[in-house]
């Protein structure tokens, strides 16, 4: 069983914004499909969890953008799985160049949902590792922490309602989009560049339910939190500007 992988990618021009500074939305996109592809190959594919009643569902991650890449810039994703706890496990994710250089790291904590409840099923009731097949060693940093929660913001409140093209194939917004979401509700302008974001899922998000986008921004970083009408905080992001 091969617990590490690595693809290599060829950035876009629309991977980058209009000061050209890479999306945040392309970085976890890349880190996603490259899960995606290992899990195929480890054996847990979303055929696989479907098929026992479950399928897999990000519920934080983050990333730090350590060296601004360019674009058409062929950049190599690697990822690997660390130890499972009973309901989650993290993974990991290098983002680097062609010479070998850093230039994104990432973590993300993913869990397994029931197809019909919801609710988060416990991942050691389907799959297992040995501690020596997985190297916590390797890990940049451990689970990040959940974000904390502000009541009021300092921006004018955006209103998003996520249409068919934000849908995965679990049927919720993508978790990539939500980048995009949150990068929108800030409008950086030519000074806005990123350190890092953290993004919090915490309720599905689906086609047609509307959204508020409340931010505060102080001291340098960004806080946004997305609210459903009935009050539910659905996601929470935090990015820290440079």
């Amino acid at each position: 069983m091969t617990l590490a992988m690595e693809l290599d990618y060829r950035l876009r021009w629309m991977d980058f914004d209009r000061y050209g500074r890479i999306q945040p939305f392309a970085l976890f996109d890349m880190c996603q499909d490259v899960a995606t592809v290992h899990a195929e190959e480890i054996g847990l594919s979303r055929d696989v969890v479907i098929s026992r009643g479950v399928f897999w569902a990000v519920v934080r991650q983050k990333l730090e953008i350590v060296k601004e890449p360019r674009h058409f810039q062929k950049v190599t994703v690697r990822t690997w799985p660390h130890t499972l706890t009973r309901v989650s496990f993290l993974r990991d994710f290098f983002i680097t160049d062609e010479g070998g250089d850093l230039l994104a790291k990432a973590t993300s904590e993913w869990v397994l949902v029931d197809l019909e409840t919801r609710k988060f099923a416990s991942v050691k009731d389907f799959f297992d590792f040995s501690e020596d097949e997985l190297d916590d060693a390797r890990a940049f940093e451990r689970k990040p922490r959940k974000l904390p929660s502000f009541e009021e913001g300092n921006r004018p409140v955006v209103q998003i309602v996520p249409s068919y093209s934000d849908l995965d194939l679990n049927g919720h917004v993508n978790n990539a989009k939500y980048a995009g979401f949150v990068v929108n509700a800030l409008n950086p302008g030519e000074e806005g560049r990123m350190k890092s974001i953290q993004i919090d899922y915490r309720q599905e998000v689906v086609l047609g339910v509307p959204v508020a986008m409340h931010t505060l921004v102080e001291d340098g970083v960004v806080r946004t939190k997305g609210v459903l009408e009935d009050g539910t905080i659905a996601f929470a992001s935090a990015i820290e500007l440079q």
